[in-house]
């Protein structure tokens, strides 16, 4: 409910109820949440080749929500395509946010604990691996390019079947990093991990990534361009600190045409008191019940959007 808006690409709330009369009988809960036609990975299943035109779309749209969620100090933490909805026009709604996280809770530090849920692995970002303890909204920038790289290839980018192999299966593609990054970034005992691994160089990007073309047509029929493999490039940065910010990543050249940072929306940072308390479950029956009382509907959910 704290992240209802009506210009941000996340799945808004528009009532919550109960059959229920009171706190001693309540056992059920409804949520009424907006509608989506589809997700990108039953667009991405559909094995058709997207114009790199779609792409940047979808991906600025992703990046745009990204930078409503985290500026309220919020992690998604299971950013994937089944969790991406996507209609018929294009619009874009980051859904499912069971696994996210606020990075405040009254002490700020930019950091969140991984003791409760995971991010789908191959779409985790490795320092989620390789220093479990901490890690910051750096995770969701590369879900997002594991996302983008998928709607070039029409196929996961990488496909691990465990945690070692995920690894592996990263190096592979963007290569082995330096002992230094790994050193400053990883535990000591991950660095060793990786420093026994063979050394694996990066892969180009732009025989990956870049446009393949139709030899009739010579006009290009998948992949991005220049501007889009260095985007993509950032994204995939294996030291997190490399990687953009949902604003920087914004203001990359890729997408010129689409950003205006004063019609991107942010809110203010949320601190979630009850994140990391521990409750019986009818203490959490009472406090979902006081959040029920007080939940009103959007005041514009039956604005016409078409409206100037």
């Amino acid at each position: 409910m704290y992240l209802n808006h009506p210009d941000a690409q996340v799945v808004q709330l528009y009532n919550v109820f109960t059959p229920e009369k009171n706190l001693n009988e309540f056992r059920t809960l409804y949520l009424v949440l907006n509608y989506v036609d589809s997700d990108l990975n039953r667009i991405i299943l559909q094995r058709v080749s997207l114009t790199e035109d779609l792409i940047r779309l979808i991906i600025y749209s992703i990046i745009r929500g990204l930078k409503f969620i985290h500026s309220a100090d919020i992690l998604h933490r299971d950013l994937k395509p089944t969790n991406i909805g996507i209609d018929r026009n294009s619009n874009i709604t980051i859904l499912d946010f069971g696994l996210a996280r606020a990075a405040s809770t009254g002490t700020p530090t930019g950091y969140v604990s991984t003791r409760i849920g995971f991010i789908a692995r191959w779409w985790r970002a490795p320092e989620i691996y390789l220093n479990e303890e901490k890690y910051d909204k750096k995770v969701d920038i590369w879900s997002v390019g594991c996302i983008m790289a998928e709607l070039i290839l029409l196929k996961p980018l990488f496909c691990g079947e465990t945690t070692y192999n995920q690894l592996n299966k990263i190096f592979d593609i963007i290569g082995t990093p330096d002992f230094a990054t790994l050193r400053e970034i990883c535990k000591p005992e991950s660095s060793a991990y990786i420093g026994r691994l063979e050394f694996k160089p990066k892969k180009d990007f732009n025989e990956l990534f870049g446009f393949k073309y139709d030899p009739l047509t010579e006009k290009p029929i998948s992949g991005v361009s220049p501007e889009g493999i260095d985007f993509l490039d950032r994204l995939l940065s294996f030291d997190p600190r490399r990687r953009p910010t949902a604003e920087e990543a914004l203001g990359h050249r890729f997408f010129e045409l689409y950003h205006d940072p004063m019609k991107e929306p942010t809110i203010q940072p949320i601190i979630d008191k009850h994140q990391d308390t521990e409750y019986t479950e009818e203490q959490w029956k009472s406090i979902v019940w006081q959040m029920i009382q007080e939940f009103s509907p959007p005041s514009w959910i039956n604005d016409d959007p078409t409206d100037d």
